[in-house]
């Protein structure tokens, strides 16, 4: 009996120990931040890029840094709020689609000004007693400068993953949230569409 006892606590020992051993390799919001931004400064630093020739493979392998952090789907969803529940399954996707590309030219547009510049990884926090949804607060240093870049993520499946962007305190999500529901109430969804591929249209002439 005492050793059958004994045996069950030293694999409850054993399966904690595991525990927390995988807890702390877990690698956090900042540094999961900090992997995705100093990919994307490393590729617009990186001279070889800066051949005309090589501008298409610069933009796709920072965009491919941005779709591995950011989860657009969810930012699409928040975006529109409760007007997202009225889009069909095939709107949604499009919409999602069209989003995810107007956010990515906006904050690869943000970063792009500040490339050659200091970033500061300051801490994360957590939302109160929610451990799966964090703000990891960054600043970048310009001109003797400090402009606050910071991230809101959420947890799923180990990775955290980017749902809103705050830059210079302005929300990315929130000041889309006020257009769109603009544009949505005056010209229905159709509209919303098209000025979303006139706003992406116009972002890429702009790059080229």
């Amino acid at each position: 009996m005492l050793r059958r006892s004994l045996g069950v606590r030293l694999s409850m020992v054993a399966v904690l120990l595991l525990l927390s051993a995988q807890v702390q390799a877990a690698v956090g919001p900042l540094e999961q931040v900090r992997e995705t931004v100093s990919g994307i400064i490393g590729v617009m630093q990186n001279k070889e890029f800066d051949k005309p020739a090589l501008k298409t493979a610069r933009r796709d392998k920072i965009m491919a840094y941005v779709t591995q952090r950011f989860d657009f789907e969810e930012m699409s969803r928040q975006t529109l709020g409760a007007k997202w529940r009225d889009l069909s399954p095939e709107q949604r996707k499009e919409f999602a689609h069209l989003f995810s590309e107007l956010l990515k030219n906006t904050y690869i547009g943000r970063v792009e000004a500040y490339s050659d510049e200091e970033v500061k990884y300051d801490r994360e926090v957590f939302d109160g007693d929610q451990q799966s949804k964090a703000m990891v607060y960054t600043k970048v240093v310009k001109n003797n400068q400090e402009i606050p870049i910071n991230y809101k993520l959420m947890a799923r499946k180990g990775e955290w993953f980017v749902y809103d962007v705050m830059i210079e305190g302005v929300s990315l999500i929130r000041n889309y949230r006020t257009e769109f529901s603009r544009i949505l109430n005056q010209e229905q969804y159709s509209g919303l569409v098209k000025r979303l591929q006139e706003k992406i249209d116009g972002r890429e002439t702009a790059k080229n």
